[in-house]
Formats: C-alpha cells, structure tokens, sequence
C-alpha cells in the first residue's frame, strides 16, 4: 500500500458565536496519510448500477477518531476539492485499514 496522500478528514459541527446562535462548521478530525483510487471496484458499482467519474476511494490506516463516525457527519478535503463521505468500511473488521467511498462535491459547495 502506497499511503502517499495527505488528506484531511473533517466533522460537521454546530459552534455559537458571540451572541449564542448556533453557526455550523467543518472542524479537522484527523490528517492522515491516504491511497487515493477513482472506484472502479465492479462488485461495487455492480450492486449499485451506478457509475461516476466522480466517485473516488480513499485507504487510510485504522483510527477508532473515524470508525465510529456515521459517514453523513464527514467529509474529506484533498487538494482543494471536497468529497462527500459514502461508506466508511473497517476491512474485514479487523482494525488495520479503512476504506472509504467518496463523492466530488460540487463545485462552489462549502
């Protein structure tokens, strides 16, 4: 495995500003060191009859700040570019790697 990419995994989250409104707010969760793949997987998409440029896989090492994370509270920022969190898979449960599927924000989209 060639973890050569350094992304940034990040949570929504409600802060309060001065006078006590909730603002929300991506905050860094954690920056590790991914595998960056375009999905390809057929077993995948075979299940899903769905096919996008757009789609993207990132392998990172375990890290129990993500595994117990529902994938709609993340996102991943990597070179400028925001991606939509799909699936968070621990491989085969056994705490060494976690894959995750990913989606292209667009354009524009904070």
């Amino acid at each position: 495995m060639a973890y050569n990419k350094k992304i940034e995994i990040q949570s929504f989250t409600e802060a309060q500003d001065d006078i006590g409104n909730d603002t929300p707010e991506w905050t860094t969760l954690l920056r590790p060191w991914a595998e960056i793949t375009t999905a390809k997987s057929q077993e995948y998409y075979a299940a899903a009859q769905v096919n996008s440029e757009k789609d993207y896989v990132f392998k990172i090492r375990y890290s129990r700040i993500i595994a117990g994370k529902l994938s709609s509270e993340l996102r991943i920022l990597y070179n400028d570019r925001y991606y939509d969190i799909k699936h968070i898979d621990d491989v085969n449960e056994q705490h060494r790697q976690i894959v995750i599927r990913a989606e292209v924000r667009n354009e524009g989209v904070r």
